[in-house]
């Protein structure tokens, strides 16, 4: 009962995890119901009238939708919920976490947003079908999700770390059906003996299994669930516990159905009770079977774990780069290609009026696989200004970045790239003079850049084998063309709302300017990091998942070592016992039955290790040196309880 409430407890972590990431889709705090993605790149709404068109909507059908947006005024670990109308809604509100406070703001917040994204529905659903028709009909994508516990433990499920820990929750449940079959065995031998009944002692048996499963299970969660209620907010609780219990009922009808498995594959025989064997010498086999299979899953699942958490880590810490992305905009085009076209001048004159002020940022990435060239040993060429280096550097190591001789480079920069320069540059001078005055870095070992991909519409690419090539002036290299080409794909920012609104003033561009010149659409300033924010917020989620499987993987074998050492302790126990009452040291008795077992690990790793990937044989070691010192150690706790429990005549 003890190892159970244990394993419940640790259900308990996987079931705050995942009621914080229902919290995180639906907060309770504000009634949040329904969750609904919103893609407008296809439909004939400008920003502006997308948003003018849902706040109507809203307040027609009363739907109180908010947008989920970054926290950019703060450390950009936060998000805020935009009120498209006012309402009902608090200004502030406790997310599960805990982690600081979630606020609710106006509708000003979306001034410089794009209107895809994320909307809750807050107030009343009823005509929520009817909203997602008028939207559908004028071409924006729509994608609903209802609020669901049920939808969140199959989401949880997907992800590695809830799936490996789960796994390792099953194990060690099986184990403990081992360890209370064997504690059983006796009993149920005299009463096989005594004529009762075979269903009678299933039902005995497994019902008492239950009652010792049920009693801590129930006990964790009254306990859990109070604890959540204090602690995070009695709201809270209902979502908590349907989450524990879904899990909770899980494991234990699997144990059950192990548990009845075993019991029929080691039914006490007649023969057994007549020449006087003991009793738990039928749960032998089924215990290194056990034991075999968890050990198995150990070392089988170390490697990808490890590289799974590593990965994690790494896309947590890349995602975060994001971050120093949060006052960063670019221009949105809400022109047609001809009024574009009329306005190339002006887009170059703001750039260089931006680069003058160390406020544009520029990268532009070719990947080797999508440009089908040859650039020997990169991935890709990434074409960048001074100021994008110091945006994605601002939290790196001073020697993240390690200079490329140009001789080094010349032949390939000039074969791939000299006739695209040709047609991007703004003098007449030859290709091989411009590409020769740029510096080329590339990242030293263990850096990952992130870089802009070409016409990526503002993504990132974090690349650690990528050449960087540095242009010393933006404006002076690129024709205005191709400039505002970059711009609409979202390759060149601008630091700062306000600062880029003023630049536009400066330089004509504004809505006003743009009128008088007859220009029917306007330029737009929007966030480019909102989306990569959020992508890096949920990625900590995945980190604790992996640390928690690797935990539970390590809890479940070593349980199950411990259950079977104890079997063959009892199975040997008329041995051991003279033997060491002779003053034979238990490094001798152990010595043959753990040599076994370490030449059994032995062959089930080197079996493990004909099917990993060569980074991962360091974690395959690791988990066999684990079992190394488990295997042993087990053995030797077992004998000594057993050669107590013989010397007080309890065995």
């Amino acid at each position: 009962m003890v190892v159970a409430a244990a394993l419940f407890s640790l259900l308990a972590l996987v079931a705050v995890i995942v009621t914080d990431l229902h919290d995180r889709d639906f907060p309770q705090a504000i009634g949040a119901e329904s969750r609904l993605g919103l893609d407008f790149g296809e439909s004939q709404f400008s920003d502006r009238e997308a948003f003018s068109a849902l706040a109507q909507m809203d307040a027609d059908w009363n739907l109180g939708l908010v947008r989920i947006a970054p926290d950019l005024a703060g450390d950009s670990d936060g998000l805020v919920l935009v009120a498209l109308n006012d309402g009902s809604l608090p200004a502030t509100f406790r997310w599960f976490s805990g982690s600081g406070v979630g606020k609710v703001v106006g509708r000003d917040r979306l001034a410089n947003s794009s209107p895809d994204g994320s909307y809750l529905v807050t107030g009343d659903s009823a005509r929520l079908g009817e909203f997602e028709s008028r939207l559908g009909s004028a071409g924006v994508r729509v994608t609903r999700t209802d609020a669901s516990i049920t939808d969140s433990l199959r989401f949880a499920m997907r992800e590695g770390g809830f799936a490996a820990a789960v796994l390792a929750a099953f194990a060690l449940i099986a184990a403990l059906a081992l360890f209370w079959l064997s504690m059983k065995a006796r009993s149920r031998a005299l009463r096989v003996l005594g004529g009762c009944p075979t269903l009678r002692i299933q039902a005995q048996d497994l019902g008492g299994f239950a009652a010792a499963l049920l009693v801590p299970a129930a006990a964790v969660t009254l306990a859990a669930a109070g604890y959540v209620g204090l602690a995070r907010g009695w709201l809270y609780v209902s979502v908590f516990v349907k989450a524990l219990a879904g899990v909770e009922i899980a494991v234990i009808a699997v144990s059950l159905l192990v548990a009845l498995a075993m019991s029929a594959s080691a039914w006490p025989s007649a023969t057994m009770l007549a020449t006087r064997q003991p009793a738990v010498k039928s749960l032998r086999s089924a215990a290194v079977i056990l034991q075999a299979l968890t050990f198995l899953l150990v070392v089988g699942a170390a490697g990808p774990a490890w590289s799974a958490y590593r990965s994690s880590s790494a896309t947590a810490a890349e995602m975060a780069q994001w971050k120093n992305l949060a006052d960063q905009v670019v221009v949105q085009f809400g022109i047609s290609d001809e009024e574009m076209t009329s306005l190339e001048p002006q887009i170059g004159n703001l750039i260089k009026d931006g680069e003058s002020a160390e406020a544009v940022a520029f990268s532009y990435t070719f990947s080797a696989e999508q440009w089908e060239g040859d650039f020997g040993d990169y991935s890709a060429v990434s074409f960048v200004n001074q100021r994008w280096l110091d945006l994605m550097t601002t939290s790196a190591p001073p020697d993240a970045l390690t200079p490329v001789p140009y001789d080094r480079v010349k032949d390939m920069v000039t074969r791939e790239f000299g006739e695209t320069f040709k047609l991007w540059s703004r003098s007449q001078g030859a290709s091989g003079e411009i590409l020769s005055g740029f510096g080329y870095l590339r990242p030293a070992d263990g850096f990952r850049l992130p870089v802009g991909r070409g016409g990526g519409g503002g993504s990132l690419s974090f690349l650690d084998d990528v050449l960087v090539a540095v242009m010393p002036s933006l404006h002076s290299t690129i024709n205005d063309q191709d400039l505002t080409s970059m711009a609409s794909s979202r390759n060149i920012l601008f630091t700062g709302v306000a600062a880029t609104q003023a630049l536009f003033e400066r330089n004509r561009l504004a809505a006003a300017a743009l009128r008088d010149r007859g220009v029917k659409g306007e330029l737009g300033v929007v966030y480019v990091a909102e989306d990569g924010i959020l992508r890096a917020q949920f990625m900590a989620y995945l980190v604790w998942l992996m640390n928690l499987a690797l935990a539970a993987l390590v809890v479940a074998f070593a349980v199950a070592a411990a259950i079977s050492a104890l079997i063959t302790a009892l199975l040997h126990a008329r041995r051991d016992f003279p033997l060491r009452l002779s003053g034979r040291s238990w490094a001798r008795i152990l010595q043959s039955r753990v040599v076994k077992e370490l030449l059994a690990s032995v062959a089930l790793v080197a079996l493990v290790a004909l099917f990993q990937r060569p980074e991962a044989m360091g974690p395959l070691l690791v988990a066999a040196l684990l079992g190394v010192f488990v295997v042993p150690l087990s053995h030797l706790c077992a004998a000594n309880w057993c050669f107590a429990g013989v010397s007080r005549r309890r065995i």
